[in-house]
């Protein structure tokens, strides 16, 4: 009984039938897909040898970049007892960083199937058209919050995950929800970082998107309904893009999908359980991390980030603002919190004036009237007084 490869067994059929004068050889070579001479070599070949020597010389053999059985065995023990619970590429490249162990990734998953260490799953693909990415980092950002169990400690948190249209960039923060101060933070944090994107592309939550008509005070003003982060945005420049579905936004719902695969599993690693701790480290080594080895170069080298001007400043930007009247004891109130502005300040105040309560993304509260900043002191109680 000879053991012959599928393209070994094709072979002989041909060749049989050259030697049978049904085909001439150059017939055999068009169907075999090879040249003419190399059919004359592989025709003589097999009239001395027979069928056998048409197989690869490897058959029955080990391969030559066949790893030896105890370091294979080294392998899987650090995988057993160090790693079981991580998928295959998360795993070989931790063997890497941690071990020195070069492996890939498509080895490492077969053995790990072999020893039930990992199940081999089907993708069912799908047809879509995908949008063309932009050309200019900062020209789009996507912006996403993706509420998951991160720490799997079975509280749920969420992810406002940011991603750079045409570079992959990433960047994002977890919080208890989808809310308004972690999109000013994750906005923030972006700013400082690479500058004013030129737009965002988002979806209709209530953190982007106000679904009511413009108030008679905001019409009087000449303001449009806007969200707090949809105020800011339009004092920064930026332009909000919303996406009609999820599909539409698909670059930043993928890499959410990557998050929870790839932060999960280096959360885990690190054994980081707390959400403090996770937004220090995405802050300070995660995203690096991950944008060194992820991100991609954008077609065109022109940066559309906008560079802040220096008397601009951010604090007095992304922040929460609130405009309210001086009453005739000279205090504006705020949310149940009493502010008296003091006698001495730097411009003109009077009872009626106008003014806009700041509320910096640290806490801090601070009192303008047009762009100067006043003095005041807040009122909490007979015995004890804050001085700003």
């Amino acid at each position: 009984m000879i053991k012959m490869t599928d393209e070994a067994q094709r072979r002989v059929k041909i060749l049989e039938m050259v030697k049978e004068k049904q085909i001439k050889q150059t017939e055999a070579a068009d169907r075999l897909g090879v040249s003419y001479r190399q059919v004359k070599r592989l025709f003589r070949t097999y009239k001395l040898n027979g069928d056998e020597a048409l197989n690869h010389g490897l058959i029955g053999k080990q391969g030559n970049n066949r790893i030896d059985a105890d370091i294979k065995e080294s392998i899987m023990k650090i995988v057993r007892d160090d790693l079981q619970g991580y998928k295959p590429t998360f795993t070989a490249e931790k063997l890497y960083e941690g071990h020195g162990i070069d492996m890939q990734a498509g080895t490492l998953r077969k053995w790990m199937i072999n020893e039930n260490l990992w199940e081999k799953t089907k993708k069912m693909s799908k047809h879509r058209n995908r949008r063309q990415r932009k050309e200019h980092f900062g020209e789009m950002i996507q912006m996403d919050g993706s509420p998951h169990d991160w720490l799997g400690i079975g509280q749920e948190l969420c992810l406002m995950h940011m991603v750079d249209d045409s570079t992959n960039t990433s960047f994002g923060l977890f919080d208890t929800g989808e809310t308004t101060d972690i999109a000013l933070r994750c906005l923030n944090a972006w700013i400082l970082k690479y500058g004013v994107p030129q737009s965002i592309y988002t979806d209709h939550g209530s953190v982007y998107y106000v679904d009511r008509e413009t108030s008679l005070d905001e019409q009087l003003k000449g303001l449009k309904a806007r969200t707090r982060f949809g105020q800011v945005c339009e004092d920064l420049g930026i332009e909000i893009i919303y996406a009609n579905s999820p599909q539409a936004k698909g670059r930043v719902e993928r890499a959410n999908g990557v998050q929870q695969d790839r932060l999960i599993s280096e959360l885990r690693y690190k054994g980081i359980k707390t959400m403090e701790e996770a937004n220090n480290y995405l802050q300070s080594t995660y995203w690096d991390k991950h944008n060194f080895k992820y991100s991609i170069k954008p077609v065109s080298d022109a940066d559309y980030h906008i560079a802040m001007l220096k008397d601009q400043d951010l604090r007095n930007i992304i922040c929460y603002r609130e405009e309210r009247k001086i009453s005739l004891d000279f205090v504006v109130r705020l949310n149940n919190r009493h502010f008296q502005i003091l006698r001495e300040q730097k411009t003109e105040i009077m009872p009626r004036h106008e003014v806009s309560i700041k509320t910096w993304l640290d806490g801090s509260v601070h009192i303008f009237k047009k762009d100067i900043e006043l003095n005041y002191r807040e009122i909490i109680s007979q015995k004890s007084q804050s001085i700003a």
